[in-house]
């Protein structure tokens, strides 16, 4: 009979954790209202979506969904009264590659005033997926009140809410290649893995050097050009070491250039 009970609360318990497609980041509950991380924006270079895909390995990467009872709209002048978002429950997210979807918790995608809940991007991605930056956008749907309540559709990153999510997709080989684990760390240099020129988030980058995975030197540079470190053209795909004085700092980090 035990056995019986615990088997039967078990395979309740895993029914539960299966319906609950994430879990939100509730450190965010008293947040304004949004998606969280935030986008990426001049003021807010380091929000997006930090975690990389590789072509052909499961993937999962989760927002959360902060709904207070007011939201603020940068097209208007001030908060107005919220009562819920929502997304559809599939076709809401655009530019994904090939091989992602997405799943909400809770599971309607419906998201009450007051309340806090996740969106989970999770699937691998095919091979038919060129590597690169993918910018998804998720269409929303917010019923706000202003003595009647209405529906509001909006895209988010979009017009009102300026900025950009950027996925990286990167492909089998330089996944294989390369330590992912270090690009979920907040970096300097973005975006990376990189396919054209660099940024960074420190506009005092100096002493800027670029190391291939041999050892040899390819770029020495004094100090960006236009907030921009351009590449070496010689620079072929793979694994490189970009040293640089950040605030009169040493740091290192390891970059992926893609083509």
């Amino acid at each position: 009979m035990k056995h019986i009970y615990f088997t039967a609360l078990f395979a309740g318990m895993t029914l539960l954790l299966q319906a609950q497609a994430c879990l939100p980041d509730s450190t965010l509950v008293d947040s304004s209202a949004g998606v969280y991380p935030k986008p990426i924006t001049e003021s807010n270079p380091n929000g997006g979506i930090k975690k990389k895909a590789c072509i052909n390995k499961p993937y999962e990467f989760t927002f959360t969904v902060v709904v207070p009872d007011t939201v603020e709209i940068p097209i208007l002048p001030a908060p107005i009264p919220l009562e819920k978002v929502a997304i559809d429950t599939a076709g809401a997210i655009s530019n994904l590659p090939e091989g992602l979807s997405y799943r909400c918790n809770p599971p309607n995608c419906v998201f009450n005033k007051n309340q806090i809940g996740c969106l989970l991007l999770n699937g691998t991605p095919t091979d038919v997926n060129a590597p690169g930056e993918y910018k998804p956008i998720i269409k929303l749907k917010l019923t706000v009140n202003v003595g009647i309540s209405f529906d509001y559709t909006t895209e988010y990153p979009g017009s009102a809410f300026p900025g950009e999510y950027i996925l990286t997709l990167i492909s089998e080989q330089d996944c294989a290649s390369a330590n992912l684990s270090s690009f979920d760390d907040t970096n300097y240099w973005y975006p990376n893995p990189i396919s054209g020129p660099f940024l960074n988030n420190r506009s005092n980058a100096e002493n800027i050097r670029i190391f291939d995975a041999s050892g040899k030197l390819l770029l020495d540079q004094q100090s960006l050009r236009n907030g921009l470190l351009v590449l070496p053209d010689r620079m072929l795909p793979g694994v490189y070491w970009i040293h640089s004085s950040i605030n009169g700092y040493p740091s290192v980090q390891k970059i992926v250039v893609l083509h």
